[in-house]
């Protein structure tokens, strides 16, 4: 591709620092080192120079530059800084090499470069985006190194700005850099762009005001002649040193014919007495009445504007519009070249501040208008509606609709709320008033903006449309359930459903809500116990949704009242036949259940191939929500199957991937699953307790998941030697409510573990009681795993010489069963027992098979005491130092898997929503480890260790 010729601006003065910073970044970008510089300075401070200088460095040094500038006027059209970025580049390359750029997670960017955008997803969907325009920039940059170059950040909309910040954190080891200019930043206005300004990795250049030499020599080029000391100090204390505001005034001096001598000084102030916003006006008052129509035309336009709705809003002929036009680039106004746009924005804010109210409402109607009928997008017509009073007009109102529809589907639901909020005032007819009420409810509630209860609950209380009340009740209540206020939305849904006819589409679609809020939250399962305990099995394989929840919820039932395990699986496995959705988190709460159901019941393979599927499905789409809750449950499955490593690479990429989406509550079982896998592998429980802090979970008695944190929280204190603290918080997991699991053994065996415990204190009775009673549940229940566990526990708390036979009756249950680490730990306490009694060689083969298994299951602590028991009868397992697989970091291990599984490095890096530059750190590592030098070798070298 050839590289665009650029001419260099003139010499700048007082920046040599600056400038070298840019090309610093820039070089370094070259080189596969991508960085982030944000020139940060009041309005006329050079900020533009200074990119245009960066401009003409990038392609010098090798790399392709794609600039834009955001505007005032297009603030509340999403996504309108990256389109400037990307859409002529997309729409100038050829097939292959577009198809190229938009490659894998790439594509998920395809519609926000397009007119019309498709509806996307509501969950996660600005995280999707982001990470697909990530994918982008990293495919255009893979073909050369690219400078993202953008002028005014402080305008640039919502998504844009938070997508700027998405990319400036992931920029080690791309060969990009992008070099950004902003006014001072507000972070209660502009919080993305503040937040990246704030970022360690973005270099903030914040320029001085020019020194009375660098002025001097302004003078001395503008006006011709050596300055003298009083003028140059004049000029200076009335711009402050400000470059542009020095050149407006220079300006002004040129035309009134000054020169500048001591004796001018005292005129300089009296040159621009309101500033800068003066000179201006009177340089355009010198110029064509048509040229001063054009710039006001083009100030309600703003930059970017096309010359036909310029000069029709301007009301020129193609002659009067060509010959202002020149005028206006002459006079220094307009830049010239082919996009509109003016020389600096301080100039167009000048010209548009000096309209009058009626000229603001003439220009911006009439832009409405013309834009319109030339078939601009909604969005580019509603930017100018936003601008104009009410007038009760019914397109306005369609309009702003379309526009807002737009935006929500680019994930910009604040953008959507603003375009909703204006409709609402035109205002829309009764008759679709209530329709725009819910829009805007449902935007507000998507942005997590408190204003949406307002809108929502009016019409859950007042609406007269079952469609409308069920659709605002069930945004409200998702709304309030993210905000852990879960009793409150089953409240509004209760309401709602209240008000309907029993029979109908709304109705179902509040039942379906409901009792997937009853999955989640402790009261709005108590308050639908008489609902759940009416609801009948519809026979067969779902074939709706109200079926599969209906299914879903009877095998959480048989789960948490200690019913069957095996109905529990028939019942879960039916649900699932309705097809998994790709956010169940939303909704659709059913398949969480049936997943859930079939974890705790055995059900491993099926639990696992349902969380894979979507997964998958989550991964190719960016619905990152989904990854995060199908990843910690798959954490918590795979720890009860016991593949360790697995369980700490599916909960970290949980930990690591929420704090952009959601709150650290919904992190309990990714956490959870964290601190048992992590004991397992002999991580210390000092350790494990500093993760449980650092990522803020908490046992809230109202998230019914918050039990499985409790337990390991029990565990671990165990595990410290503190027991007395492990038997409180272990007994605090039988709360008297059976949405928490601590009725069966299976979700919780918290009476095994406390039972352990209280036999390290030496209160046998206590413990024989508690391991009798989780013994008695869990066969009441009939899973192996769990019924393996409670006579496991029952054997070690029981009288000693009744202990080996239990334990076989342990073995018994566990050797069918998925749970293969528990399995190897009863072997391990057989071969102990029988050991500890003198049975040295009938305690060698539960021993050797114990320490094969609990090394198949990464399971360092339980691999240890094997090799002592088997140290203590005579025989030495050859030692394995910690080099192989199971040496491997949660990260590593997740990415070795994809690797061997046939994935390449920017494969793996999008499925995992990390950076190419990650991967490879992580497979440079895992090779080490593994002492192998290509990904081929991978598959076998897992394969040999049980994976």
């Amino acid at each position: 591709m050839d590289k665009p010729t650029v001419a260099r601006p003139a010499t700048l003065l007082e920046r040599e620092r600056e400038v070298e910073r840019i090309r610093i970044a820039l070089h370094a970008a070259g080189r596969r080192g991508g960085g982030a510089v944000l020139i940060e300075a009041a309005p006329g401070m050079g900020k533009s120079r200074l990119l245009e200088e960066a401009r003409v460095l990038a392609p010098e040094l090798g790399l392709r530059v794609l600039a834009a500038r955001a505007t005032q006027l297009e603030q509340g059209f999403p996504f309108g800084v990256v389109r400037q970025l990307f859409e002529r580049p997309l729409l100038e390359a050829e097939r292959g090499e577009r198809e190229r750029w938009l490659a894998g997670a790439a594509g998920l960017a395809a519609d926000v470069l397009t007119a019309a955008p498709a509806p996307a997803s509501t969950a996660g969907t600005d995280y999707g985006l982001q990470h697909g325009l990530y994918w982008l920039v990293s495919n255009l940059a893979a073909d050369a190194p690219l400078a993202l170059v953008i002028d005014d950040l402080q305008w640039a909309d919502a998504p844009s700005a938070r997508t700027l910040a998405f990319i400036a954190r992931r920029l080690e080891g791309q060969p990009l850099a992008l070099i950004l200019a902003s006014r001072p930043l507000d972070p209660a206005r502009t919080h993305a762009a503040a937040t990246l300004a704030a970022d360690p990795a973005t270099e903030v250049l914040r320029p001085s005001p020019l020194t009375q030499a660098a002025v001097r020599a302004l003078v001395a080029a503008r006006l011709s002649a050596e300055p003298d000391d009083r003028f140059v100090r004049a000029c200076t204390d009335v711009t402050g040193g400000n470059p542009f505001l020095v050149g407006e005034l220079l300006d002004e001096a040129a035309a009134h014919g000054l020169e500048p001598t001591a004796a001018a000084a005292a005129e300089v102030g009296a040159l621009v007495p309101r500033g800068v916003a003066n000179a201006v006006l009177l340089r355009l008052s010198r110029l064509t009445p048509e040229a001063g129509a054009l710039a006001r035309a083009l100030s309600a336009l703003d930059d970017g504007a096309q010359m036909g709705d310029a000069g029709l809003l301007a009301r020129l002929t193609a002659v009067e519009l060509e010959t202002a036009m020149a005028a206006l680039v002459s006079a220094g106004v307009v830049e010239s070249g082919g996009t509109l746009r003016f020389a600096h924005p301080i100039l167009r804010t000048a010209i548009y501040n000096d309209l009058s109210p009626a000229e603001r409402e003439r220009l911006h109607h009439g832009a409405a208008t013309i834009l319109r009928e030339r078939g601009a997008t909604p969005g580019q017509v509603a930017a100018q509606v936003m601008h104009t009073e009410p007038t009760g007009d019914p397109a306005a109102v369609s309009l702003l609709r379309e526009a807002a529809r737009g935006a929500l589907a680019l994930g910009d639901a604040t953008g959507a709320a603003a375009l909703l909020s204006r409709a609402l005032d035109e205002p829309p007819s009764q008759a679709k008033r209530t329709a725009v009420l819910l829009e805007l409810g449902q935007a507000l509630a998507r942005a997590g903006a408190p204003e949406a209860i307002a809108p929502l609950s009016e019409i859950v209380e007042r609406g007269e449309e079952p469609a409308a009340i069920a659709a605002a009740a069930i945004e409200l209540s998702g709304m309030l359930f993210f905000a852990g206020q879960t009793a409150e939305g089953a409240a509004i849904l209760r309401r709602a459903h209240d008000r309907l006819p029993a029979r109908g589409a709304a109705a179902e679609q509040l039942e379906v809500a409901l009792l997937g809020l009853s999955s989640t939250s402790a009261s709005a399962r108590r308050e639908a116990a008489a609902e759940i305990a009416a609801l009948r099995d519809p026979g067969g394989p779902a074939r709706d949704v109200l079926q599969a929840t209906t299914l879903a919820t009877l095998a959480m039932d048989e789960v948490l009242h200690l019913r069957s395990a095996s109905v529990a699986v028939d019942l879960a496995e039916r649900a699932l036949a309705a097809g998994l959705p790709l956010e169940p988190h939303r909704g659709q709460n059913w398949a969480n259940l049936a997943l859930a159901a079939l974890a705790i019941a055995d059900g491993f393979d099926a639990a696992l191939q349902g969380t894979d599927e979507i997964l998958a499905q989550a991964r190719q789409q960016g619905a990152a929500l989904t990854v995060v809750t199908m990843s910690a449950l798959r954490a918590l499955i795979a720890v009860r199957h016991g593949d360790l490593a697995a369980a700490q690479a599916d909960a970290q990429t949980a930990i690591e991937l929420a704090p952009d989406l959601l709150g650290a509550r919904f992190l309990v079982l990714a956490v959870s699953a964290a601190v048992v896998a992590g004991l397992e592998r002999d991580e210390t429980p000092e350790s494990l307790r500093q993760l449980i802090d650092r990522t803020g979970v908490r046992y809230d008695t109202e998230f019914t998941s918050s039990s499985q944190l409790c337990y390991a929280s029990g565990v671990l204190r165990a595990a410290a030697g503190n027991h007395e603290a492990a038997i409180e918080e272990l007994l605090g997991c039988g709360v008297d409510d059976p949405a928490f699991g601590g009725e069966n053994p299976a979700i919780l065996p918290w009476r095994s573990a406390a039972a352990l415990s209280l036999a390290e204190l030496g209160r046998d009775d206590e413990a024989r009681s508690l391991a009798a009673d989780e013994v008695q549940r869990a066969q009441a229940f009939g899973a192996a795993s769990a019924i393996g566990v409670a006579l496991r526990a029952q054997a070690l708390v029981g009288p000693p010489s009744e202990r080996a036979k239990t334990l076989e009756a342990a073995l018994e249950a566990l050797e069918p069963s998925p749970a293969r680490l528990e399995h190897a730990r009863g072997l391990l306490d057989l071969g102990a027992t029988l050991r500890a009694a003198g049975q040295r060689t009938a305690a060698r083969a539960p021993l050797l098979e114990a320490l094969e298994l609990a090394a198949r299951c990464g399971g360092r602590v339980l691999v240890r005491r094997a090799r002592a028991e088997l140290g203590a009868v005579g025989v030495r397992p050859r030692t394995t130092d910690q080099t192989g697989a199971d040496s491997l970091t949660p990260s590593e291990r997740r990415v070795v898997d994809l690797a061997a599984g046939g994935g390449t490095n920017r494969e793996i890096a999008q499925t995992l929503f990390v950076t190419e530059k990650t991967v490879e750190t992580h497979l440079g590592h895992a090779f080490r480890k593994l002492d192998v030098s290509s990904r081929r070798q991978l598959p076998d070298v897992l394969a040999r260790a049980g994976r």
